[in-house]
């Protein structure tokens, strides 16, 4: 394969599911350190701002500093501000709020949807559809369509938005992967060329998908969503399949 200087990590179903760490991701992590390969870790996570989300991870045991992530939440509030937004309203978890402007119920100029898992309901699609085509804009912080769960995959936040889409008619702006711009960030924060980076998931569409159409190598992992079936009707191929993280510094090294 091409020379890669550095390797974008997706968190979710990569380097833990639930509660518990997958193992070999430190060590992976820890070889990338010797061989001077720079990290980043691009998450679509929308549920914890990202301070609480490093919390979360470093108690799992992951060896990890707050200036490695990068987060579908956080870049939802640079979104904010390039698009100048002073009322919102937060489709998010109160712990995800932090860095957001307060959350505003009535008339906002923009709606800013995360994951707020078994709380929506069709009262709350109703009253986001009325506020969009009021003039609201929409802004996903993901369009993710399921995710994995210790009890198994479950439905995403995608899911809501396109419902929202297909009712107003408008399209909602997408901060997260897949979209290029926040692949963009990624290398940024790398200092690398598309073609020197490498991005690491176990989405086919996020992540496999994202970053091969923003000119990056992209390697699935067969642990968190990844489902055999799925990939053999899908025509995304990824540039390499490895069994999980832990295999990384072999994949990197032949």
């Amino acid at each position: 394969m091409k020379s890669i200087t550095g390797v974008l990590f997706d968190l979710d179903g990569v380097f833990y599911v639930g509660n518990q760490l997958i193992s070999g991701g430190n060590e992976t992590l820890s070889w990338l350190r010797k061989q001077g390969i720079k990290y980043q870790f691009i998450t679509n996570n929308t549920t914890l701002s990202r301070s609480a989300l490093v919390a979360r991870l470093k108690g799992l045991g992951l060896n990890i500093q707050e200036d490695e992530l990068l987060s579908a939440n956080y870049a939802g509030v640079l979104q904010l501000q390039k698009m100048g937004v002073q009322r919102c309203r937060l489709i998010l978890a109160e712990v995800a709020q932090s860095d957001y402007p307060p959350n505003v119920l009535q008339q906002p100029e923009a709606i800013v949807i995360g994951d707020i898992g078994n709380s929506w309901n069709y009262d709350l699609l109703n009253e986001l559809m009325n506020q969009v085509l009021e003039g609201a804009e929409l802004i996903a912080l993901h369009k993710g369509r399921y995710f994995q769960t210790e009890a198994g995959l479950q439905l995403d936040s995608g899911a809501f938005v396109a419902a929202l889409e297909h009712a107003t008619g408008k399209k909602a702006y997408v901060v997260g992967k897949p979209s290029q711009a926040f692949f963009e960030m990624g290398s940024s924060l790398l200092e690398a060329k598309p073609h020197e980076l490498l991005m690491v998931g176990d989405d086919l569409v996020n992540d496999i998908q994202g970053a091969q159409d923003a000119g990056y190598q992209a390697v699935l992992v067969q642990t968190g969503k990844y489902r055999k079936h799925l990939i053999d009707q899908s025509q995304i191929r990824p540039d390499g399949i490895i069994s999980s993280i832990a295999a990384l510094p072999h994949y990197l090294s032949a």
